[in-house]
């Protein structure tokens, strides 16, 4: 298999992501499905495939818990809007122009056509991701509702695709025994919904990291973990590891916007709480100088691996986002 392949599922069921734990009766639902929850899904399959011996194999340890990158899965309308680009703080009109991107050097504080000021993004998503809500209970033996067990949880719609990049040993995680997976089953209450289907593409290219002369850009598509020489948290990417990747020396972050972001989990397999990260959070923009302009290869390379730590379940994926107008 390559270095890295595109990977599609359409929901075939609606699927539940949790996210935002709440005290009350709702349950909040990523608008994505997070490189941590793809892993686990294709890690179960091979575990149902082949048994639970399977995971002390060199094969399985070297696929899920090796140098590879499991991308979170996107639609077009779940990425995030770049932390640098500024928006209409209202309603615009039509004749308005949409976006502005500090990133490449537009620092406008209203609009030029209306007067209205402007504002960062916050990472919202680009548009709106099809959801559905669905209310449910517990009964008691003698089949009454069950206190404090009636919950609504919020689902991505069936019908949904998302796609997203694995990248080195990761790859061989689509193929288990020699057979592809076809179908996966994602997020919470499998054996009622979280069922899918795969499609997998080894000829996909992907886009291009943005280059603007020996600067490139980058953006977070799910939280980053950095750390720095003193293995503190900090907010700005390992210049080293970007150079070992580019092939060519990244010199300094000449521009960073960016905000802070707490992320846990649960990891099934142990019935255990996952340790909560400080991370940078997803929309959040690196402008980085380089020594000169990276080869295309090593740009497509950097894209679906991604930068950071933690890219095994997810963290540190990077996307393109599409230039302002006035780049068009």
């Amino acid at each position: 298999m390559s270095e890295y392949v595109r990977i599609t599922v359409t929901l075939t069921q609606p699927v539940a992501v949790g996210r935002n734990v709440r005290a009350d009766s709702r349950q909040d639902t990523h608008n994505h499905v997070p490189g941590s929850v793809l892993r686990g899904a294709l890690a179960a399959a091979w575990i149902h495939r082949r048994g639970q011996e399977v995971t002390r194999s060199s094969e399985f340890l070297e696929t899920f818990e090796g140098t590879g990158s499991f991308g979170p899965l996107h639609s077009a309308d779940s990425l995030p809007v770049p932390l640098s680009v500024k928006r209409h703080k209202y309603e615009a009109s039509q004749r308005c122009r949409s976006e502005w991107d500090a990133a490449y050097g537009q620092h406008a504080t209203t609009c030029e056509e209306c007067g209205d000021p402007l504002v960062f993004s916050k990472g919202q998503p680009r548009g709106r991701v099809p959801l559905e809500s669905r209310t449910t209970t517990a009964l008691t033996p003698e089949g009454v509702v069950r206190d404090g067990h009636l919950f609504t949880q919020s689902m991505l719609k069936e019908e949904t695709r998302l796609s997203g990049w694995l990248h080195g040993p990761a790859t061989h995680a689509l193929c288990c025994a020699g057979e592809p997976i076809r179908t996966l089953s994602l997020g919470s209450r499998r054996s009622l919904r979280g069922s899918v289907t795969v499609d997998v593409d080894t000829t996909a290219e992907p886009d291009l990291i943005e280059c603007v002369g020996e600067d490139i850009i980058l953006r977070l598509a799910a939280p980053a973990v950095f750390c720095d020489d003193f293995g503190f948290p900090t907010d700005r990417p390992d210049l080293r590891e970007l150079s070992d990747v580019l092939g060519v020396e990244a010199l300094e972050v000449t521009g960073a916007w960016t905000r802070w972001d707490e992320v846990g989990g649960w990891h099934a397999a142990s019935g255990l709480p996952k340790p909560v990260e400080r991370a940078v959070a997803a929309g959040s923009t690196y402008r980085i100088r380089c020594a000169k302009a990276p080869g295309p290869e090593s740009l497509r390379t950097l894209a679906t691996r991604g930068i950071g730590l933690r890219r095994r379940e997810g963290f540190g994926a990077l996307y393109v986002a599409p230039r302002p107008e006035a780049h068009t």
